[in-house]
């Protein structure tokens, strides 16, 4: 199935589709959170390693979620996925009112062209689309200038919540009511 391009967007690298992942598309979805999480590794942020990826767990995805990819002439760049529920995470706050955004990665060569900013309002439009109250998403305490990025994105602190072997802070951007 050819990847069918839901937004394009314009930087001065050039121009990024983004659009709905398929099943043919988990190698290419592994590859990023391969290569984004031997970054984190390498810089000591003890976020994500390469050994929680897995092309089983990419399909599960593909099952269970909204999966976007971000690609550049046709290559994949970036990810980030969409789910309707998260208790695992929210726990009693879980709500379906709310989309929960997981994953976002970028590859690091693509990295300071503001694509994060770009995908995550991007998500909020499809949410809001689907008339959600608003969007939801997770991240590691421990990690200042990523709490700072969902901040400046309008996101505000909820909680903390602690996931045995790490602490998480979360966070929601509600949408305006339509009349």
């Amino acid at each position: 199935m050819e990847f069918k391009v839901l937004e394009r967007f314009e930087t001065k690298k050039g121009y990024f589709d983004i659009g709905l992942a398929q099943a043919e598309d988990t190698e290419d979805m592994l590859m990023i959170f391969q290569k984004t999480s031997v970054l984190m590794v390498k810089q000591g942020l003890n976020q994500w390693t390469p050994s929680i990826f897995s092309l089983s767990l990419m399909e599960n995805y593909i099952d269970e979620r909204e999966v976007y990819l971000l690609k550049f002439e046709g290559k994949p760049v970036g990810i980030f996925t969409l789910q309707d529920s998260d208790p695992s995470y929210w726990g009693d706050r879980n709500d379906n009112q709310y989309d929960y955004l997981h994953r976002l990665a970028i590859l690091p060569e693509y990295r300071g062209l503001h694509l994060g900013e770009a995908m995550i309002q991007f998500g909020e439009k499809r949410v809001q689309a689907k008339g959600k109250r608003g969007l939801r998403l997770d991240c590691v305490s421990h990690l200042e200038s990523l709490n700072q990025f969902y901040s400046r994105q309008g996101y505000e602190f909820v909680d903390k919540q602690n996931m045995g072997t790490r602490e998480v802070h979360l966070y929601e951007k509600r949408f305006p009511l339509s009349s």
